[in-house]
């Protein structure tokens, strides 16, 4: 101990409290900036802060007015090496006047902007739709195309093609009227209480074509109890939208989610939904095409 204490000595170095206690706040205190400082950069590279940063952005380049921006990219979506800025933005409902004490019941008169990066060019589509709060924006390209994909988990949808510098909207060109999926009826087997049979109707729907068979579902080997679960209330509701390439060709299909059965248990975790529908249809010119249907458990 006295030939440690002599070497620091030897060093000019004086040990006390009073200087240790310093060290302690100084490393205290860096590290605190340290993680302030990596906070705020993670924070910035999130979707809140990169949300927070490219509002201020186009904030000088649009009115935005009484409407809430709901997603915002920055992307170069038309191929000019400059970043655009691709938005949808629509006017809060709340459940009351209090902001601050209310929660978004909706977003009405949605509309897709695109801001071009290099021109400040606006190109502003207002869809007429109000969608639920937790509202998409996805933007998809293949090998030919760029789609821009708005949709909620209530069947809302608007899907645009970006067609050189115009968007095309290919729902209107594909129905005039709500863009809906097949009306599903569904029946126990008397005999056998793990099967059901699934029948649907397209309604007269154009872009639906006729389904006449019924397919049987067997639920034996999903281990579920089928009197644990209910019809759709909505039996034409589609409930998930998305894009896929089915067959590997560069070409992305457009395919459509209907679940058949829903849990009697509000409170259920896993196996809420059983059954589903999924219609695919190819795009071509400007409007969905049906290839198939495919009933799965």
């Amino acid at each position: 101990m006295n030939k440690l204490s002599k070497t620091m000595k030897k060093l000019g170095f004086t040990f006390s409290f009073k200087r240790l206690k310093k060290a302690i706040l100084l490393v205290i205190l860096f590290s605190i900036i340290g993680i302030g400082v990596y906070a705020l950069y993670e924070f910035k590279a999130s979707e809140t802060g990169l949300k927070m940063i490219y509002e201020k952005e186009v904030s000088s380049k649009i009115e935005i007015g009484e409407n809430t921006i709901i997603r915002i990219y920055k992307k170069d979506i038309n191929d000019d090496k400059a970043l655009d800025f691709v938005f949808i933005m629509g006017k809060e409902k709340r459940s009351s006047d209090d902001a601050l004490n209310s929660t978004i019941e909706r977003y009405d008169n949605v509309s897709l902007v695109i801001i071009d990066g290099k021109t400040d060019d606006v190109k502003k589509y207002n869809t007429e739709k109000s969608f639920e709060p937790e509202v998409t924006l996805k933007i998809v390209e293949d090998e030919k195309n760029r789609y821009f994909l708005i949709s909620d988990y209530n069947g809302n949808i608007n899907l645009f093609r970006l067609n050189k510098e115009n968007l095309v909207e290919i729902i209107k060109n594909t129905t005039k009227q709500d863009f809906l999926g097949y009306t599903i009826y569904t029946k126990k087997d008397e005999e056998n209480k793990n099967i059901l049979e699934v029948s649907l109707d397209n309604y007269d729907k154009n872009y639906l074509k006729e389904y006449k068979d019924i397919k049987r579902l067997d639920f034996t080997q999903a281990s579920v109890d089928l009197s644990k679960y209910r019809e759709t209330y909505l039996r034409d509701k589609i409930s998930k939208f998305e894009f896929k390439d089915t067959n590997n060709d560069g070409i992305l299909e457009f395919v459509t989610t209907q679940y058949i059965l829903y849990s009697l248990d509000e409170n259920a975790t896993t196996n809420k939904t059983i059954g589903k529908i999924e219609v695919y249809f190819n795009i071509k010119d400007n409007k969905l095409n049906f290839d198939r249907v495919e009933i799965n458990i």
